[in-house]
């Protein structure tokens, strides 16, 4: 019998240090929060540089940084969030949540 597991990724670099985080489980619902969980820290402008550089005080995207996400698509089992440094891709957060079917 296949079951669906959710595994989140979370791919991460700095100038100076970098690293993947893996989360798994069996809940949609579960690992949506982990996601999301993830996504508000990297938005803590004490806990990341995502925070403090890429979004202004309305959340808008600055210049010279870009997101590209589907979090606001309600459909979709995979979500991605990821946002880059144009002028340095070794600054990246990338967090994805996808489903697999195991056995």
């Amino acid at each position: 019998m296949k079951q669906n597991i959710y595994l989140i990724l979370f791919d991460w670099s700095t100038t100076d240090s970098d690293g993947i985080e893996t989360f798994l489980y069996h809940d949609y619902k579960a690992a949506c929060e982990k996601f999301n969980e993830l996504i508000e820290n990297e938005c803590d402008t004490d806990l990341s540089w995502v925070g403090d550089e890429v979004f202004d005080e309305n959340g808008d995207v600055n210049d010279g940084y870009e997101l590209d996400c589907n979090t606001n698509d309600e459909t979709a089992e995979e979500l991605y969030w990821h946002v880059v440094d144009k002028s340095d891709y070794n600054r990246r957060s990338f967090i994805d949540l996808m489903k697999r079917e195991v056995s």
